[in-house]
């Protein structure tokens, strides 16, 4: 019997319906005048941005704006808590990325750069440093920092970075 109903296309239960099985499904009509999708989700969007306050800065844990170790390392402490990476929580400091063209190349001399056949030279040059971003030039930076801690100069380093003034780094977005 179902075979017989399923090769007469009909469907329903012996009701004697004549509907075909592939027939479609029903769908809503389309009405005019009413609001769109685009302005639900505009409309919900919106409210959404209501919810939520604009970032603001912590009263519990305030930003520090020195360019020093200090609050990294406490004067007293071992010098071996000095490494690549707590030297680069100072450089990335306020979105800094690294110093200056003039400060890096300083930077570079003091490291005795010319003597060094593995220290990188710094993309100062201006036809290389407007094609860099801020992070290729933050990831060179990083190189150098690297490369003093390999060869027992990152308190070198660490002083030079320290006695940079805010304005004498790069920061994320400048030009």
């Amino acid at each position: 019997m179902a075979r017989q109903w399923i090769s007469e296309g009909r469907t329903g239960a012996g009701n004697g319906s004549q509907e075909h099985w592939h027939s479609r499904a029903p769908a809503p009509d389309a009405q005019e005048g009413g609001e769109s999708a685009w302005e639900h989700w505009q409309e919900a969007s919106r409210r959404l941005d209501l919810a939520f306050a604009p970032t603001e800065p912590s009263s519990i844990a305030p930003m520090s704006t020195g360019g020093d170790l200090g609050d990294l390392l406490p004067a007293g402490k071992p010098s071996h808590l000095l490494n690549a990476h707590t030297l680069m929580v100072v450089a990335r400091r306020n979105n800094r990325v690294c110093p200056r063209p003039l400060q890096w190349a300083a930077l570079y001399d003091l490291l005795g750069g010319d003597r060094q056949q593995d220290l990188p030279i710094p993309p100062v040059q201006p036809w290389l440093w407007s094609h860099l971003s801020g992070l290729q030039k933050r990831l060179r930076f990083r190189e150098h920092v690297e490369w003093a801690e390999r060869h027992g100069r990152l308190a070198e380093m660490a002083k030079f970075m320290g006695s940079l003034a805010e304005g004498d780094w790069v920061h994320m977005g400048d030009d």
